[in-house]
């Protein structure tokens, strides 16, 4: 009986690092591939490896193919609230396209269980500007990729608190995506506030309290904690957050419960609108009229949608798979 061997293999780095030039090797991957924008200095990375924050536990993974790497990616996890992020995540495009990328997940999972944390939620964050891609997978892809691991986006306007929010906020608009432990498909208000501010108090903000001039910091602090204060007043209106897994017919309006009526948005509608319009045309009118009465029920479908905030998140709603 023949076999064959992957020949992936995940590289472990915590804070008694004694393999410093291979680290090294796996972060020039990391700058390689990831957004200018919003990366983290290497030079931090690995002074928080060393000597991370107080109640932090860091992990950085190293994914190598035959010994070359062509992955990385970082776990913190933090005891008070029992919740791991997985951040940094990039992979070498030309290695074994996405396997490398479920290999990798595969890993990472395999090595946090073997450390028995107690975690009750792994958190994600992927930026959605395609202006300012973060990674090499474009944001959608990476959103699906997560989620066919078992993360689940949270349906709740999210902001990364990264220190783009001082000068430009909507380049930090993000996809939030969680995996419970038990699995669920909803979490309370209060516990995913509990998660919010976890991750803008103590991943973020103790972060550049370190990393950050005193006055940066303050104008920084200012700003994550205004948009923070935004999120909990918009999602304390909502008794549960719903964590919608693989359900939503269209990944945009998952991750965004009101988007704006963009042309995207506006084609996407109308290619739901105009078969009814024109089964209502056939219906109610005489076949030579059948073009224009479609034109027009489209048409005013359409205005509506792009008037009224209620009409379309209605029309959204009609049309989830939730």
């Amino acid at each position: 009986m023949a076999r064959i061997q992957s020949t992936f293999e995940l590289e472990i780095f915590r804070s008694n690092l004694t393999k410093i030039e291979r680290l090294s090797e796996f972060l020039n991957l990391y700058v390689l591939h990831f957004g200018a924008e919003h990366r983290t200095s290497t030079n931090e990375l690995v002074e928080f490896l060393l000597s991370p924050i107080l109640g932090q536990q860091i992990t950085y993974y190293g994914l190598s193919y035959d010994g070359n790497p062509c992955g990385f990616a970082t776990f913190m996890y933090y005891p008070e609230g029992h919740l791991g992020i997985v951040d940094h995540l990039v992979i070498s495009p030309n290695q074994r396209g996405l396997g490398a990328f479920f290999s990798f997940c595969d890993l990472i999972a395999r090595d946090i269980e073997e450390q028995r944390l107690p975690v009750n939620y792994l958190a994600a964050e992927i930026m959605l500007e395609e202006g300012a891609v973060a990674t090499s997978i474009a944001p959608t892809s990476m959103v699906r990729l997560m989620r066919l691991i078992g993360f689940k986006v949270a349906k709740a306007r999210y902001w990364a608190p990264d220190t783009s929010i001082v000068q430009d906020r909507d380049s930090c608009r993000a996809a939030l995506l969680i995996a419970s432990r038990p699995d669920r498909s909803t979490i309370s208000t209060p516990e995913f506030v509990r998660i919010l501010e976890l991750i803008y108090r103590t991943h973020y903000a103790k972060w550049y309290k370190r990393t950050m001039r005193p006055n940066q910091y303050r104008e920084y602090k200012e700003a994550a904690d205004n948009l923070l204060e935004n999120m909990i007043l918009e999602t304390s209106k909502q008794k549960k957050i719903t964590l919608n897994g693989m359900k939503n017919l269209d990944l945009a309006f998952s991750i965004d419960p009101a988007p704006r009526a963009d042309p995207p948005t506006l084609f996407y509608v109308a290619l739901l609108t105009i078969p009814p319009a024109v089964g209502l045309a056939v219906a109610f009118t005489q076949e030579r009229l059948v073009a224009a009465v479609a034109a027009l029920l489209s048409a005013s479908l359409i205005l509506g949608f792009t008037r009224h905030p209620k009409l379309r998140r209605l029309i959204f709603k009609a049309f989830r798979l939730e």
